[in-house]
C-alpha cells in the first residue's frame, strides 16, 4: 500500500507566496542582465574585449612553446623533450661527421 501524503502538501500561505514572488523577481532581474548582453552591439563589445586577450589557443610557434614551458604541469615534459631533441641533434651531427667520410671512401 502506498504511503499516504501529508495533509499540508498543497499549503500556500502568504509568506510562501511572498518568497516565491521575491525569487521570481530575482530571476527576472538576472534575465534582464542576460538580455542586455545579447544582440549585435553586445556581440561586437564581447568580441572587442576578447581580441585584447591572448589565450594559449591563440598562440603559435615560439610564443606557445614559451607559454607551455612556463606552465608548471608541462615543465617536466618540456625538459624531457628538450633533452631528447638535444641528444638526437648532437648524435646526428656526430654520425654525419664520423661516417660521412667512410661512406664516401667506399663509394656508397
Amino acid at each position: 500500500m502506498p504511503t499516504p501524503l501529508p495533509d499540508n502538501i498543497g499549503e500556500f500561505s502568504a509568506t510562501r507566496a511572498n518568497e516565491l514572488f521575491e525569487s521570481h523577481k530575482k530571476f527576472l532581474e538576472w534575465r534582464k542582465t542576460e538580455w542586455a548582453t545579447r544582440g549585435p552591439a553586445a556581440l561586437e563589445q564581447r568580441m572587442a574585449a576578447r581580441a585584447t586577450k591572448t589565450t594559449w589557443r591563440q598562440m603559435k610557434g615560439m610564443d606557445l612553446v614559451r607559454h607551455e614551458i612556463g606552465t608548471p604541469g608541462t615543465r617536466p615534459f618540456a625538459i624531457g623533450l628538450g633533452y631528447v631533441l638535444n641528444f638526437l641533434s648532437y648524435h646526428s651531427v656526430w654520425l654525419g661527421t664520423t661516417y660521412y667520410g667512410w661512406l664516401r671512401m667506399c663509394g656508397c
